[in-house]
């Protein structure tokens, strides 16, 4: 189950600003501040109920990363076919699915609950589970990965991210995809930041403060709302699933897993 993205509109202004590309080893404390009077997140918002239990939805991602952790790890070719299927097929599709239960069957050892895993269950939620997995990927393939605004705002690139990505979301649902969509537009205009949410070990208050500046420069993708209210773990994962298409199409590639 996702929590709903909530934003609470302000007048669109006369014209959208410019923003530089941001350096790639930015200062966390240079960024916004989520404590701002103006920051469209805050700390508040970003604990508040109307999206459910922070608590519990952090809960259940990290089981589902103590085996992502573990499943991501491409000890045999049988396991990278695996994982290349899972990330290049339709989402939600029969073979998406067919795919995800052998692995989660191969790395029994990992998961929370093995009966479960037998059936391709991790946490009970698809949508965690593919969200540790794609953040655990993409740490074993660079842990550096990069991304630049130059690159996202390639037409070539953006052409290529849309022929590659159209069909796969055939599958998807309402509210998957309008999660999706707010990201690709988010990684679109602050790849950098993204990239470093998508891959960083750093503790809570990192991730909130990388979630705040990527929501407060990229106002457009939310409508240029007053307030923004969403699962910080869901916008971590989705921000990650985007990335990981964006650095695909930079590079004319369908995957960037080992054959």
């Amino acid at each position: 189950m996702l929590a709903a993205l909530l934003v609470q509109s302000a007048p669109p202004p006369a014209a959208i600003p410019q923003e530089q590309p941001v350096s790639n080893d930015i200062v966390v404390t240079a960024l916004p501040d989520i404590d701002a009077e103006d920051s469209l997140v805050s700390k508040q918002t970003l604990g508040s109920a109307r999206t459910g239990s922070a608590v519990g939805s952090r809960t259940v991602f990290d089981r589902a990363q103590l085996w992502a952790k573990c499943a991501s790890e491409p000890a045999s070719p049988t396991r990278i076919a695996y994982l290349r299927q899972i990330f290049g097929t339709r989402t939600n599709s029969t073979k998406q699915a067919f795919a995800f239960q052998r692995l989660a069957q191969l790395t029994l050892a990992c998961a929370p609950d093995p009966q479960a895993a037998l059936g391709g269950r991790i946490t009970g939620n698809p949508y965690y589970d593919r969200g540790a997995l794609t953040i655990e990927v993409m740490k074993r393939i660079d842990p550096r990965l990069t991304l630049t605004r130059k690159q996202t705002g390639d037409p070539v690139v953006q052409a290529r991210f849309n022929a590659r990505e159209t069909p796969l979301a055939k599958f998807r649902l309402p509210v998957d995809v309008r999660y999706f969509e707010t990201a690709v537009c988010f990684v679109r205009l602050q790849p950098e930041l993204s990239m470093q949410l998508a891959l960083t070990d750093k503790p809570l208050d990192t991730v909130r403060r990388l979630e705040a500046a990527i929501v407060n420069r990229a106002k457009i993708c939310v409508g240029n709302a007053r307030r923004v209210y969403f699962d910080g773990v869901q916008f971590r994962f989705y921000i990650a699933d985007a990335a990981y298409r964006w650095a695909l199409a930079t590079r004319g590639v369908d995957s960037l897993l080992p054959e």
